[in-house]
């Protein structure tokens, strides 16, 4: 479609004011005069704000999705017949799109940056929901190739490292300018080479010390490793007896009595 067909011209004005105001500081009005068309042709083709919010994000994310899957499918693809990705490889197919993404101001990505960041860490409906139908179903894809690379770590523990690994992508590509800030200008956000050959390395070896980590039995044990660890007993197995909540009677533990404290010397008046 081209950029001055009504349905493209009402995604790109909501994406630009989503990204600026959020969710609540934008209305289907404001969009449809950003666009330059009327309310009544947005509502034409968005009934709701929030199926206008969840095209935005479609646009954008489906096709981030479709570059990775493919990403995460040569990963897979070149890792046989070990069947076991390198950490790395797995961490780059997953990262790349969406860094390469948001440095494409031409295309509007810096404002998919600011978008994905609101989604992220927002708990309300409209946000979950966008989470759920788009980015869920490639973060289960991501970790399930994870796994392989590291069958050490439970899935709890994978699910962990997952987002931490969402929140350094999230703070890479920000554009708030604030590396650029802290270094005194010396890092270029928009240095996407850079980012990345930073930013892989760095959550590459955070996901492999978690890993050394739990070979090493230095992870808090969870119901997840316990039951790796212990495993549940066969369906036929004897239950063990249960124990008395008290001793008997005769037991010598109830026999013996409490020695008596000792009384404290009275004190005198001064």
């Amino acid at each position: 479609m081209s950029r001055s067909d009504p349905f493209i011209k009402a995604l790109d004005s909501a994406e630009a004011q989503f990204a600026e105001r959020g969710y609540h500081g934008v209305s289907m009005r404001q969009v449809a005069e950003g666009a330059g068309i009327s309310l009544s042709l947005v509502q034409y083709h968005f009934k709701t704000k929030e199926a206008l919010f969840s095209a935005v994000m479609e646009r954008r994310i489906v096709a981030i999705n479709h570059r990775r899957l493919a990403l995460l499918d040569a990963v897979e693809v070149n890792c046989k017949p070990s069947g076991k990705p390198a950490v790395e490889d797995v961490l780059q197919a997953f990262l790349e799109p969406t860094v390469l993404l948001s440095r494409d101001k031409a295309s509007g990505g810096n404002y998919y940056a600011q978008l994905i960041a609101q989604v992220t860490n927002d708990p309300q409906p409209h946000a979950r929901n966008i989470s759920r139908s788009f980015t869920d179903p490639i973060a289960r894809q991501t970790l399930r190739v994870l796994h392989l690379a590291l069958p050490e770590l439970d899935r709890a523990t994978l699910a962990w490292c997952y987002v931490f690994a969402v929140g350094s992508m999230i703070s890479a590509i920000s554009p708030t300018g604030r590396v650029r800030l802290l270094s005194n200008g010396a890092a270029d956000p928009d240095d996407v080479q850079t980012v990345m050959s930073l930013l892989v390395p760095f959550l590459t070896g955070a996901f492999e010390r978690i890993a050394a980590m739990s070979k090493e039995g230095r992870l808090p044990v969870t119901a997840a490793t316990l039951a790796a660890m212990l495993p549940l007993p066969a369906a036929d197995a004897q239950p063990l007896a249960q124990l008395p909540a008290e001793p008997p009677a005769s037991s010598p533990r109830r026999r013996a009595t409490k020695a008596p404290a000792a009384k404290s010397p009275s004190t005198s008046k001064t």
